[in-house]
């Protein structure tokens, strides 16, 4: 802690640029989320470099706002030791997210096709989820 109790507490140098960038990029990627979830399914094409891009975009879009959640309701002078535990909480479950981004885009169907698949399946193929709500409605 510095100073005591009776110091005024230090103003920062005034700078109106200071935050600013930050708060335009979260802005300008969340902007761009609209058009890269749109894109595939309206161009009609399912392309790997869109996908990998749509990825990377939800991931630090993510990142950014888990970042600000912690940054705005966890306070450094008073739960040090709890940010930091947040912080790299945070951090690891970024890692853990990419690599399964990773995994599940190389491995698998991708995002926007396993998105295409969810959105037109048919009824009869979600097995299970229509004698529940056969039972559900008799009730």
């Amino acid at each position: 802690m510095e100073g005591g109790v009776n110091d005024p507490a230090p103003v920062p140098e005034p700078s109106p640029t200071h935050g600013s960038y930050h708060w335009v990029f979260e802005r300008a990627m969340s902007a761009a989320l609209i058009p890269l979830t749109i894109a595939p399914f309206a161009a009609g094409t399912l392309n790997p470099v869109m996908d990998a891009i749509l990825c990377a975009s939800i991931l630090l879009h993510s990142h950014i706002g888990f970042q600000s959640v912690i940054i705005d309701y966890v306070p450094d002078k008073r739960l040090p030791k709890t940010r930091a535990m947040f912080w790299w909480a945070l951090r690891a479950a970024t890692v853990v997210v990419a690599v399964g981004f990773f995994e599940f885009e190389t491995n698998d169907v991708g995002l926007t096709e396993a998105i295409k698949r969810i959105w037109t399946a048919k009824r009869k193929e979600m097995g299970a989820v229509e004698p529940v709500l056969q039972g559900v409605a008799q009730k």
